[in-house]
């Protein structure tokens, strides 16, 4: 661009961008008005200089990441990165938690992240049973001034390991061994106890299987027990050959790697039938009384209903009996006097004889509304 006579200024003619073009070479040409005319070059070497106007990136919003549960303390579990597209202090990118809580601590207590290199770290032990997903973020900014910053989701799902071992649920009573009367009398196939247990492990580890330990002495058992329910069953109608005490052995293991298990012990009495014990009196005669208590209430709410729906029906009966028994209003029925109507859509006139006819509805004033001509 001429600025005065034989002074020229290079200007701009567009926007520079450094992330697209860094560097221009260019060659201004001098030529004069001479003939021939006569020219010089000179060559120009312009450098664009950077600015913070490019936050750092990551490859995408959001990283899922799988650890196992009982990890050492201080383990690597990912890497975060991110990309500025800026030049030197501008493109110095640096890496931190996004503070929050998780549960009743911070999440400062769980994980780390090195401010240079964005690797994450887990502190301490995580555990499948207290926490299955750490969701947090970490943020990613440069040294520009002023700085600019990004975050990223990182979702860690902690995997379960088979580390809890199955745990047998207290008896309804309370006490150690679970403890049952049969009847010599049941056949076979009739469910005599049930054991339950449960395992803090998820998903196959938690898969629990019952089996019954062989006898003391090789002595074949009359009962048997489900391979996953835990009920145990007579294989055989009992007889008096039986022991009148069966103690059974109940192996509950789950399908972890390595298995883990947990023994449970079924004591058995057998009884004649007809015989029942004190604490199965006492349980029923409970049962009994509850029932009678049951059904005194269930007489008393029928008595009250019926009293209840009596006085509605008297007192609907002596509202009918009362306005059925008093005396109708005096009607009114009479010619009027004759009004000026229009008959027709001409727009002819002439009088009508009006009638009107009151209407008596026992309430209130009169009402005149049917109009006949």
């Amino acid at each position: 661009v001429s600025t005065f006579k034989n002074y020229y200024s290079l200007v701009l003619d567009s926007t520079l961008d450094r992330e697209s073009v860094s560097n221009y070479e260019l060659v201004v040409t001098a030529r004069d008005g001479g003939s021939p005319p006569l020219s010089a070059t000179a060559s120009v070497s312009v450098e664009v200089a950077d600015v913070n106007d490019n936050a750092p990136a990551f490859a995408q919003p959001e990283y899922t990441v799988f650890v196992k549960e009982n990890n050492p303390p201080g383990c690597h579990i990912f890497t975060v990165s991110a990309r500025d597209a800026d030049a030197q202090e501008n493109a110095l990118v640096s890496y931190s938690l996004v503070e929050r809580r998780v549960g009743e601590r911070a999440l400062s207590s769980y994980v780390s992240v090195h401010a240079e290199s964005g690797k994450v770290y887990a502190l301490q032990p995580l555990d499948h049973e207290e926490l299955e997903l750490l969701q947090f973020q970490v943020s990613a900014r440069d040294a520009g001034v002023p700085p600019l910053g990004s975050n990223v989701t990182l979702q860690v799902f902690v995997l379960d390991e088979n580390d809890n071992a199955p745990a047998l649920l207290p008896r309804p009573g309370g006490g150690g061994a679970l403890s049952e009367l049969v009847s010599r009398s049941v056949g076979a196939g009739h469910v005599v106890a049930k054991v339950r247990a449960v395992d803090a492990d998820s998903g196959y580890n938690a898969w629990l299987s019952f089996e019954l330990q062989p006898a003391a002495g090789g002595a074949r058992s009359p009962f048997r027990v489900a391979l996953y329910t835990g009920e145990i069953s007579t294989t055989r109608p009992l007889d008096e050959a039986d022991p009148p005490r069966q103690r059974l052995l109940v192996l509950v293991k789950d399908h972890g790697e390595p298995a883990l298990t947990a023994t449970a012990t079924v004591l058995l009495s057998l009884v004649e039938s007809g015989q029942a014990p004190k604490a199965s009196s006492r349980v029923l005669a409970g049962a009994a009384g509850a029932e009678t208590a049951l059904v005194d209430v269930n007489v008393y709410l029928i008595v009250a209903i019926c009293a209840v729906s009596s006085l509605l029906v008297l007192t609907l009966l002596l509202y009918t009996a009362l306005r059925c028994s008093a005396p109708p209003r005096e009607g009114a029925c009479g010619p009027g006097k004759p009004t000026l109507v229009c008959s027709s859509a001409v727009g002819s006139w002439s009088y009508s004889q009006q009638r009107r006819q009151r209407v008596c509805s026992g309430e209130g004033a009169p009402k005149t509304d049917l109009m006949a001509f």
